[in-house]
């Protein structure tokens, strides 16, 4: 015969289980100065401004994650002439510090930057920068759990278990790219000069061999121009780049390939071509890609366990938030803005709109994300009484619901593109664009994993029958575990009863000996 004081056997696994540590929102601050090219005397109007942020290193540290990173500012501008439109481009770098409580060396940050106020003033011959950062971090950590799997060698035993299939992490992959295009300029568009551009990468598909993965897609580039059309001294041109790339992987090999594909720089220029005004485009796009994959395992883990006769058990717990998958989460939808431009000069020509969107708020509902918010206008525009370009700024909010559902839906990255700007009355123009959603997401699983069994002195039981009402939402198995009784005996009693327990209150018979 057992003795009733023996302590259970316990069994174990370290489980190899990718957990999510802890994440946070702000906000970095980035200034930089560059001198002007031009005379200290000659008069500078900024027209308009924007920004480029990229990740270089995220570094793990005790309670914090250090941020590196660089901004890449494009500025318009008129200086002395203010009907000659010229551009700046400068590089800032920064370092930002990030509070994570529980992030420790060794562990995994994913940070997303983009800006969400970006602009520049001239001063002194010199003009100065700045850019406010959305910055979101999250740490993952692949340390492994120590859980209880099972228990044995104890009378009356009832056990619950349940197969899941956790995630390890797999092959993997980064390379930066450069992509070369080039294409031919109309002649109708006078164009004299190439400024810069801005370009937006979104990955197709990719497919995973031995130790490489292919990778395509399409860069979608918009290029800044300066032309000799007296009512247009700015045009603008759109171009598709396709892209075909080949990755070397390391690691044991993995299902589920995701990859994520970040814009880091955008060269362009453009060079006459013949006698007819065209001119031929050439871009280069330094194109960041990253791939991944997991490796799954499927393992019985114990869900809870109690006896029905002798001592009980006491089971420890730990609140875990475990990564499931990894995916990138790319998406789109099309917006639109009726500008009022009141108290302004007449709008003859639009030229170009500088979009910023600034997140004010973010619901998942339904699988779908509704994001509110404000976006950040600046419009370039002529007016019939001066030849040179006016420059009008302002706030309009934004509601957009997008098709997607992010675990983690503060990491999005917005990116305004295709934005067209078309005249509706002398006071009112109509924006129209599409805002682009990129989100390198992780699916997390929130579970209690049992960590230790105990036995411990169980209380005095009265025989006899016992007539106990169910609670809403309460099981089967949680009834018989507050009894200490077999669940079968009680289905068998209550024949009425339902697995799961009742919705509504139940009564339910037993016989506790």
């Amino acid at each position: 015969m057992k003795d009733s004081h023996t302590a259970p056997q316990v069994l174990r696994e370290e489980l190899p289980v990718q957990r999510f540590v802890c994440d946070t929102l702000g906000q970095a601050v980035v200034e930089g100065e560059v001198a002007l090219p031009g005379g200290l005397r000659e008069e500078t109007r900024v027209l308009c401004t924007q920004a480029l942020a990229v990740l270089e290193h995220a570094n793990v540290e005790n309670a914090r994650v250090g941020v590196d990173g660089r901004v890449t500012f494009h500025v318009l501008y008129t200086q002395g002439d203010p009907t000659r439109v010229s551009t700046l481009e400068a590089a800032a770098d920064f370092t930002h510090p990030i509070d994570i409580p529980g992030a420790q060396p060794g562990m995994t940050a994913l940070v997303s930057l983009s800006p969400e106020h970006v602009e520049a003033s001239a001063q002194g011959g010199r003009l100065h920068l700045m850019a406010i950062l959305r910055v979101h971090a999250r740490v993952l950590t692949d340390e492994p759990v120590s859980v209880v799997t099972g228990v044995q060698d104890v009378d009356g035993l009832m056990l619950r278990t349940e197969t899941v299939r956790v995630l390890r992490p797999g092959c993997q992959g980064a390379q930066d790219v450069l992509i070369r295009d080039e294409c031919e300029l109309p002649a109708a568009l006078q164009i004299n000069d190439t400024l810069y551009a801005t370009a937006i990468a979104t990955v197709h598909e990719v497919m995973g061999g031995e130790e490489r993965a292919a990778v395509t897609g399409t860069i979608d580039l918009e290029v800044t121009h300066v032309s000799s059309m007296p009512s247009r001294p700015v045009v603008i041109t759109r171009h598709s780049i396709p892209f075909d790339e080949t990755l070397a992987l390391s690691g044991e090999r993995g299902d589920g390939l995701c990859c994520s594909a970040v814009v880091r720089d955008v060269a362009v220029l453009s060079q006459e071509a013949g006698d007819d005004g065209e001119r031929t485009l050439r871009a280069e796009v330094l194109l960041g890609l990253q791939v991944q994959s997991a490796r799954t395992k499927d393992v019985c883990l114990l869900l809870d366990a109690y006896t029905t006769q002798g001592d009980a058990l006491a089971l420890e717990t730990q609140s875990v938030r475990r990564v499931c998958a990894h995916r990138q989460i790319r998406t789109a939808e099309s917006g639109r803005l009726t500008l009022l431009l009141d108290g302004q000069p007449p709008v003859r020509t639009p030229l170009k709109a500088v979009l910023t969107p600034i997140i004010t708020d973010l619901t998942p509902q339904s699988g779908r994300l509704n994001v509110e918010g404000m976006m950040d206008v600046t419009l370039l525009y002529m007016t019939d009484d001066d030849p040179s370009p006016r420059t009008w700024h302002t706030e309009e909010p934004f509601r957009m619901t997008f098709a997607c559902d992010p675990s983690l839906p503060e990491s999005i990255i917005l990116t305004p593109g295709m934005v067209d700007v078309t005249p509706v009355t002398s006071d009112r123009v109509e924006v129209k664009y599409i805002l682009h959603l990129d989100c390198q997401d992780v699916q997390l699983a929130p579970e209690q994993m049992v960590t230790q069994v105990t036995a411990c002195p169980a209380g005095e039981r009265e025989p006899g029958m016992v007539v106990y009402f169910s609670q809403p939402g309460e099981t089967l198995w949680d009834i018989a575990k507050r009894y200490r009784v077999n669940a079968e005996a009680i289905k068998r009693m209550n024949p009425t009863i339902s697995e799961e327990g009742a919705a509504q209150v139940q009564r339910v018979l037993m016989w506790s000996r």
